[in-house]
């Protein structure tokens, strides 16, 4: 009897209970831009071209952001604006450019690209 007295109690607990519930307008939408920071070195060296790419991705200490191409190869640009005119063929729009760094050295570019946009060509396969 005490078996059944508390296995009523614990359906009618459990039966009082509810689950979390999401509302739709909570839940965590694709922001409408990704961003991509180009920064350029006005004087590149005989070792290095002096464009590096950040997407914001983590990347082990001393790896840095390079484009490749499809085999994997190191993409080569002679300035930041040969860089700046490849992302903005791809897409990719330019939003802000500034310089920073000793005598103003570093010339950084700040990209963004419309996800929506580039969501449309894949769904009617442009």
């Amino acid at each position: 009897m005490k078996r059944v007295l508390f296995l009523l109690a614990a359906l009618a607990y459990a039966g009082f209970g509810s689950a979390q519930s999401i509302e739709a307008d909570t839940l965590p939408t694709l922001p409408p831009h990704v961003y991509c920071e180009i920064t350029a070195h006005h004087l590149p060296t005989h070792r290095d071209n002096g464009v590096l790419f950040d997407f914001g991705q983590k990347t082990e200490v001393l790896k840095y952001n390079y484009l490749t191409d499809a085999a994997g190869n190191r993409l080569l640009f002679n300035s930041g604006i040969e860089a700046l005119n490849y992302m903005v063929c791809r897409g990719w729009e330019l939003v802000q450019a500034y310089t920073s760094g000793e005598e103003n050295s570093l010339t950084h570019y700040l990209l963004r690209e419309d996800l929506l946009f580039r969501h449309s060509f894949r769904i009617f396969g442009v």
